[in-house]
């Protein structure tokens, strides 16, 4: 009787045993990982990430862009784009993780006048009557 209750309590055992590891390895789920790739408006690639499914997706510092000295053009920073500028996504607010995605730069152009501030316009006016005052001074020899 003592080995039939030792062969049925190491059957069980072993049993347990087996269903522990079956359910240990149920856990270990992978997480999948996702590329993520930030460039700049012209392709130039700005750097990338390699973020879990559903994690914080961290954006590189804001590029800039050079001026267009020829037609008077500056760029501003707007933010990052997944879809050719339909959503843009400000700072570091990216959405979580879901894909691989690549982010472009998308900048406001901010074209630069060549209209005077009031400052300026002032100032013109006082270095023009300034002249005008040298020229009658010369004139009539005038003594300030």
């Amino acid at each position: 009787m003592k080995k039939i209750i030792a062969v049925l309590l190491s059957v069980i055992v072993l049993f347990s045993a087996i269903s522990v590891v079956s359910f240990a390895e149920d856990e270990t789920e992978v997480t999948p990982i996702y590329k993520i790739t930030f460039v700049d408006y012209d392709g130039t690639a700005l750097g990338s990430r390699q973020v879990p499914q559903g994690g914080i997706i961290s954006a590189p510092e804001n590029p800039t862009r050079a001026e267009d000295k020829e037609n008077k053009i500056e760029y501003i920073f707007k933010g990052w784009s997944a879809d050719g500028g339909a959503t843009t996504y400000s700072g570091n607010t990216l959405p979580l993780a879901t894909e691989d995605v690549t982010y472009t730069a998308v900048y406001a152009e901010n074209k630069k006048s060549d209209n005077l501030t009031f400052w300026q316009l002032v100032a013109s006016f006082f270095a023009r009557l300034n002249k005008i005052f040298e020229y009658f001074n010369k004139i009539f020899d005038f003594e300030f």
